[in-house]
């Protein structure tokens, strides 16, 4: 019997909904706890599964993790079986646990860090979160952690960019993973911050200027911004997303998706009703990215030249904008292409 062409070898695992944000820019509109999340034996038993089936990388996000009481548990023994194991957090809990996150044995740490002082407290909707992040952040560095900043780029805060890396810089920080905000979850309440398209190509430069940086922070493109954009910025070619296809999402109820930003539509199955491995390899589950042709691209990427192997690039940004999985106007190259 072949086997099967599809791992999960990414993992975003959301440990909870619950946070102590209420970020203006949430895809998911976190707050309060989804009802019935996974217990820790469900959690434990989760890691063995995806163990079992290859996982290689595991980022564990929310909500805000460092609120879930089981963190640091599944984290260690995702470390132990030799699971790369990530974590984003907003930053509010991240001083008082970072002797615990060294204990955990996590590789890398992003802190959710969207402005300047005003800018990012406005944003996170919460006074004072910034130079507490910032207090986490350091003390992380103190501690030979790896870490990161996060951000999402909207109006609110697209003119602080430049301030933004000196900082980043200062502090020391390892890489900074730049992306556009989704129009999804609480952004639909803010529509006015999102970006109109014409606006990539000023980040893209951006982007691409600090990289070119000696020994500076490597700074990244995140899965929704730069595809085939001149100049370039992706370490490697753009393949079409990864969601169902070598990337999973994981929701603290045990919802499983192609990506945890997907939001509840796209869920194929609960892990309280099947192993999780005949959710991912059933082959009439994540058809929209499993089974792509050409001839599925519509609106901004229909007759694109690059369409065969963008594939309309992220199912989210997508989706999100025209509601529609191969229409994505978020595209630097067509962009200037029509220039």
């Amino acid at each position: 019997m072949a086997e099967f062409p599809f791992k999960p070898r990414v993992v975003g695992w959301e440990l909870t909904l619950r946070c102590n944000m209420r970020c203006l820019h949430c895809g998911s509109s976190a707050g309060p706890s989804r009802p019935n999340e996974m217990t820790e034996t469900e959690g434990l038993d989760l890691i063995d599964q995806l163990v079992e089936m290859g996982t290689q990388i595991v980022t564990l996000s929310g909500g805000e993790p460092l609120i879930h009481p089981s963190w640091h548990v599944y984290a260690r023994k995702l470390v132990d079986a030799g699971v790369s194991t990530f974590l984003i957090t907003n930053g509010l809990l991240l001083e008082q646990n970072v002797e615990k996150l060294v204990e955990s044995g996590i590789g890398r740490i992003g802190i959710s860090l969207d402005g300047t002082e005003k800018t990012h407290d406005f944003i996170r909707n919460h006074a004072g979160s910034f130079t507490t992040a910032l207090r986490g952040a350091r003390k992380a560095k103190a501690h030979r952690l790896s870490v990161g900043a996060v951000t999402h780029v909207s109006r609110a805060n697209i003119e602080e960019l430049e301030a933004m890396y000196g900082l980043f810089a200062e502090i020391g920080l390892d890489f900074w993973q730049i992306q556009i905000t989704f129009k999804q979850g609480r952004m639909r309440e803010h529509n006015d911050f999102s970006l109109d398209p014409k606006e990539l190509p000023r980040i893209v430069g951006f982007i691409h200027e600090k990289q070119q940086i000696p020994k500076g922070i490597d700074v990244v493109p995140g899965d929704n911004l730069g595809y085939y954009s001149v100049p370039s910025i992706r370490k490697r070619p753009w393949k079409g997303c990864f969601a169902g296809r070598h990337l999973m999402g994981i929701d603290a109820d045990g919802a499983i998706k192609g990506c945890l930003s997907l939001p509840r539509e796209f869920v194929e199955g609960f892990l309280r009703e099947e192993p999780l491995r005949k959710i991912w390899e059933d082959p009439n589950r994540f058809r929209y990215n499993r089974y792509f042709k050409e001839e599925m691209l519509k609106g901004h990427c229909s007759g694109c030249p690059k369409g065969r192997w963008c594939r309309a690039g992220c199912v989210v940004t997508a989706h999100s904008a025209t509601g529609d999985r191969f229409d994505n106007p978020y595209c630097t190259f067509r962009l200037l292409s029509e220039e």
